[in-house]
C-alpha cells in the first residue's frame, strides 16, 4: 500500500446546516481500504441517532467541546483529548452537550463505504431536510443500521 497524506484546508467538506459540518480527511481509496478518517464540527445539542456499523470498528477522538457518547447503553462524558473505541456490532451515538460547537475526528476500519454513505446523505439533504426514512434507507445500503433516536 502506498503512503498518502491530505491537506486539511483542501479536504472535501459537506455542510448539513444547523447540525454538522463533515470533512473527509482520508478516503478508503487513499488507504487501499484500510481505513477512512473524518472530522465533524458539531453544533450544540446535535448528534446522530443510535446506530450500528455491522462490519467496521469506529474510533472517536474528541478535539473540542463537551460530548457524551453512548456505547451499548452506557453513557460516557467526553472532553478534549478523550478517545472512544466502538467495536463493530455495538449500538452507539454521540451528542455535543456543550454550549458551543464541538469537534471530533473518527476512524472507520476497514474503510468499506462510509465516504459513499456520507456523500449520499449530503446529496439527499440538498432537497431540504433529509427524512428519517431516507436516512434509514441510505444507511442500510452502506452497512449501517439506525436503531434508535439521538441522545
Amino acid at each position: 500500500m502506498p503512503t498518502t497524506h491530505t491537506h486539511y484546508k483542501t479536504a472535501k467538506t459537506f455542510d448539513f446546516p444547523g447540525a454538522i459540518t463533515l470533512r473527509i480527511l482520508l478516503t478508503g481509496e487513499e488507504t487501499d481500504g484500510a481505513q477512512e478518517v473524518f472530522e465533524d464540527i458539531v453544533q450544540s445539542g446535535v448528534g446522530p441517532g443510535r446506530h450500528i456499523h455491522h462490519d467496521q470498528d469506529e474510533t472517536f477522538f474528541f478535539l473540542e467541546g463537551d460530548f457524551i457518547v453512548e456505547i451499548d447503553g452506557v453513557v460516557h462524558e467526553m472532553s478534549p483529548g478523550d478517545v472512544a473505541f466502538i467495536p463493530r456490532g455495538n449500538i452507539h451515538a454521540f451528542k455535543n452537550v456543550g454550549e458551543s460547537e464541538g469537534r471530533l475526528r473518527y476512524i472507520f476500519s476497514p474503510a468499506l463505504k462510509m465516504e459513499a454513505m456520507f456523500r449520499a446523505f449530503h446529496e439527499a439533504a440538498q432537497g431540504g431536510e433529509i427524512t428519517e426514512t431516507q436516512m434509514t434507507d441510505i444507511a442500510s445500503a452502506y452497512g449501517q443500521t439506525f436503531v434508535g433516536p439521538p441522545l
